[in-house]
């Protein structure tokens, strides 16, 4: 492990107890799973710490092969070791935590500060509009990250996207494409997405967000690993283009991966990717 190894932020995957929305393009599915060891993964954590200290991450992103709110008192207690670090970053499907609203209060006293919400259908729009008040109440700042699929059921524009969040104090939008890994360990998963999917409903979205971008949008900054992010009518816009980190060229990855068995990787899909 290099010492010029750079990181834009600290991924860590919270070992999972199950997930409560079953998503039909579930990229922990196919990227396969490791077996859990909650003692190591909190044995590890200031090791982990201190190698995303050198690589000089920005912030860290508290994610799950599963639904990580749902291993609740582990997550709050990973989080509580991590405070006085960096920014804190929650990447949820949001289903348990819009019925429980009084969980973003406790994760919030354990340092959360990011409130990224992962949205792929109307409905879930209209639902999560007391979660995202609530989140604004305790001054987190909320990201929607769209899955684009046809799930969406053209009912929403990148227009109509970047409106709702403006309506609704959501400080940050990322678009989402989703793609089947190289070589994926559920061929089901792939095939839905192959099929529900396409580049070009993402592409069109992407085209829209460009020709906005032109006319009442600005570039503000540019992250280390080339993602851009704009300023849309007070709106943070970013996309991804590839969902699933695989490789790395060089010394600059997006992402440290601290997978659920404790251990450190710098890939979601390969196991020969560990550090330590």
């Amino acid at each position: 492990m290099g010492q010029d190894l750079k990181a834009e932020n600290l991924a860590i995957s919270v070992p999972s107890v199950g997930c409560d929305k079953n998503c039909p393009y579930c990229i922990s599915r196919m990227t396969g799973y490791l077996p859990s060891d909650p003692t190591l993964v909190e044995w590890n954590l200031a090791k982990v710490l201190r190698v995303a200290e050198m690589a000089e991450v920005t912030s860290i992103l508290f994610t799950g092969k599963g639904e990580p709110v749902l291993n609740i008192q582990l997550l709050g207690s990973l989080m509580q070791q991590c405070s006085t670090w960096w920014p804190l970053e929650l990447q949820t499907n949001g289903v348990h935590l819009y019925k429980n609203l009084i969980d973003v209060d406790w994760l919030r006293s354990r340092g959360l500060n990011v409130l990224a919400l992962s949205m792929d259908n109307p409905q879930q729009f209209k639902d999560y509009v007391p979660l995202i008040d609530h989140a604004n109440k305790l001054s987190l700042v909320v990201r929607l990250t769209v899955n684009i699929t046809n799930r969406l059921e053209n009912k929403f524009t990148f227009t109509q996207l970047v409106n709702y969040c403006s309506q609704h104090r959501v400080r940050q939008l990322t678009l989402r494409k989703i793609v089947a890994p190289e070589v994926p360990f559920d061929q089901q998963t792939a095939k839905w997405i192959e099929a529900n999917a396409p580049t070009s409903l993402y592409d069109s979205m992407i085209s829209e967000a460009t020709k906005l971008i032109k006319t009442e949008g600005r570039l503000i900054r540019q992250l280390n690993n080339g993602v851009n992010i704009y300023d849309i009518n007070d709106v943070s816009f970013s996309h991804s283009d590839y969902c699933i980190q695989e490789r790395s060229l060089g010394n600059n990855v997006r992402s440290l991966v601290y997978q659920e068995d404790g251990h450190l990787y710098t890939s979601w899909s390969s196991k020969a990717s560990i550090l330590f």
